[in-house]
């Protein structure tokens, strides 16, 4: 019998070392189809990137009536402001053929004086009800991608990067207040313009008017080079300094490190190497948009020779009077011009239109986990039974790894639980599903008999205090960081929270006491003090549920005593989870559970677990080895 399975085992074998064999082969045939692929996917994801846009009309859905009321009388200056300009030209022309008549020449002089204040109101008040209209809608549309943002629940987090979504919240939303402020006026003006010039021009003189727009499109592309280009090297040339602003926000922000290494004179070079890229970026903008400008005005006389040229052929022969040739010459060159002006200002407008696409999409995202609604039990009190049932879950960002399988636990009120396992082995996670950050696939988790899918979300939260391991502060004053618990508290109440932390000692031998400016994300602290700070911060709320999430796991041996000290006093009347790796910190729980691949394993006292030399024992043996 054992030979024959010692021949079926090396049978099986030799099968598996065949699969493997023809596995690699197929792997790196696929790997080579795959590198060649790679140039044709990163071409289709840039077109696919470049599609999506809202609609014209939606990029102004956050105009209120009074933008809707500046936005029509911006449109109607831009409509005047732009018209004025070719019948300027028309009063030049006829003015040329009265120059006999002095009386004449006066009436159009008033004309002149007439359109020049209607253009120096039209402009202003163009520029003036774009802008503003523009700045009230960036207003409204930042307060409101903020508050969308803080809306989400955790799981949107994972897969959404946060310097993504502060680029969103600046150059995104920048791009739109620029696509739909006076540059939309400009578009509209220069639009205007066109249409208006060469309605005259027509009228005017149709055969002079078909010569000029037969070089029209030259003219027009000159003036569109030159705008895309000036456009262009512009976006590359603040690129450059964008870079070199970074490489001093970077060593600014690490400040400590580069005087530790004496980076000094290296971070000084790699600023002068960046600030030489911009130079050399905007001696190329410089050059190529004079090249461009030349290129332009060269057209443009150009195409006054030729209809200087067919105008006076015109006027020799009796059809067309000398004003009416430069009221046909100007109208029309000026229009294709302006027409051709309009190239940065559509790109402003689709840049603004595909921003607001990426930005809309996150406001009108509706979060699974919503911590503004409304609804939702809100119980008149809580005791703190917890119990998770048969509870099966994934994580959005990695829905192939099984964090938590068929786990099921249950903690009675004013109960200390500590949850112990190696790395990944679902702890962490447990408390988040408390917490409401995320639901499960399958399974329950219930609060006092409550589904915590049927509380409201903010209540829910509102009864749970959260001491996590890595102690986050605000650059702020202690006071306020401890405040951010509860907002309505006295400095009576404060202080006795940071009592009860074992923290008021230290703050009161600091120089402004409660008035301590904590720093940056905390740093004029240390973390001993940092993790007193946050729990006060917890113990502020009077929660019937406390959650230490590895909270001095971060500390050194004598700051972890004090910090330990102010987590037993303040778990004291209140349902405790604890999740720590440091096992000595635990062993006076009432109950310690065991974790090993997302599923409870052992459960008991500190002596009742290493009674039993399983897997708790294990992890005690092999901390207590390390620890020597």
């Amino acid at each position: 019998m054992s030979r024959k399975r010692r021949t079926h085992e090396m049978s099986m074998n030799q099968k598996v070392v065949k699969k493997q064999s023809k596995n690699r082969i197929f792997n790196s045939r696929t790997r080579d189809n795959s590198d060649k692929d790679v140039g044709k996917k990163k071409k289709e994801k840039k077109k696919k990137e470049t599609i999506p846009m809202v609609g014209p009309v939606a990029l102004f859905r956050f105009a209120d009536g009074l933008d809707i009321t500046l936005l029509v009388l911006g449109t109607l200056m831009s409509i005047v402001n732009g018209t004025v300009l070719p019948l300027m030209f028309v009063v030049f022309g006829d003015m040329t053929d009265s120059f006999v008549a002095s009386q004449v020449i006066s009436d159009y002089a008033i004309n002149y004086s007439i359109m020049g204040a209607i253009v120096l109101v039209a402009a202003y008040m163009q520029v003036a009800f774009w802008t503003l209209a523009a700045g009230r809608q960036a207003k409204c549309l930042r307060k409101l991608f903020f508050h969308h943002i803080m809306r989400q629940d955790i799981g949107w987090f994972d897969v959404n990067e946060t310097g993504e979504l502060n680029t969103r919240l600046t150059d995104d939303v920048y791009k739109i207040q620029e696509g739909i402020g006076d540059k939309m006026g400009m578009l509209i003006q220069s639009l205007a313009t066109f249409f208006v010039s060469f309605i005259i021009g027509f009228a005017k003189g149709w055969k002079l008017t078909l010569v000029i727009l037969a070089i029209s499109p030259l003219l027009g592309l000159s003036a569109a080079l030159f705008s895309t280009v000036l456009t262009s090297f512009t976006s590359k040339e603040q690129t450059a300094y964008a870079k070199a602003g970074a490489v001093a926000e970077e060593v600014l922000s690490a400040i400590r490190t580069v005087f530790a290494f004496n980076g000094q004179d290296k971070e000084i070079k790699r600023y002068h190497k960046n600030l030489e890229d911009a130079k050399a970026m905007g001696i190329k903008k410089a050059v190529s948009s004079n090249i461009a400008m030349g290129f332009s005005f060269l057209v443009i006389y150009l195409s006054y020779a030729l209809a200087f040229w067919y105008g006076s052929t015109l006027v020799l022969s009796g059809e067309y009077s000398i004003g009416s040739v430069l009221i046909v010459l100007f109208t029309v060159l000026i229009g294709a011009f302006s027409l051709g002006q309009t190239s940065p200002n559509f790109q402003a407008f689709a840049s603004a239109r595909g921003a607001a696409h990426k930005v809309y999409n996150i406001i009108d995202n509706t979060p699974s986990i919503d911590s503004y609604s409304e609804t939702g039990l809100t119980p008149d009190s809580i005791k703190g039974d917890i119990e998770f049932k048969n509870i099966h879950f994934n994580y959005p960002s990695r829905t192939d790894v099984k964090v938590l399988n068929n786990m099921s636990l249950s903690v009675k009120t004013g109960q200390t639980i500590a949850l112990v396992g190696s790395s990944g082995c679902g702890k962490s996670t447990t408390i988040q599903l408390l917490l409401r950050f995320y639901d499960p696939q399958e399974g329950s988790v219930h609060l006092d008999g409550h589904d915590v899918r049927t509380l409201n979300v903010r209540y829910l939260r509102e009864k749970i205090g959260v001491v996590s391991q890595e102690p986050i502060l605000f650059a702020t004053t202690i006071t306020e960081n401890i405040r951010y618990g509860r907002p309505d508290v006295t400095q009576r109440e404060i202080e006795q929270a940071t009592k009860e932390a074992n923290a008021y000692d230290f703050i009161m031998s600091l120089p402004d006491k409660y008035n301590t400016q904590a720093g940056d994300k905390g740093t004029q602290l240390s973390g001993g003090q940092k993790q007193r700070i946050t729990i006060a911060r917890a113990i502020l709320r009077n929660p019937k549920v406390l959650l230490l999430d590895e909270a001095t796991s971060a500390l050194d041996t004598e700051s972890e005593k004090v910090v330990q000290e102010a987590l037993d006093q303040a778990s004291q009347g209140r349902t405790c989870i604890v999740v720590a790796h440091r096992l000595s910190t635990i062993q006076n729980a009432d109950r310690i559970v065991v974790f090993q691949d997302g599923v409870v394993v052992e459960q008991g006292t500190h002596q009742q677990l290493l009674a039993q030399k399983g897997f708790y024992h294990t992890l005690v043996t092999k901390q207590m080895g390390h620890n020597k």
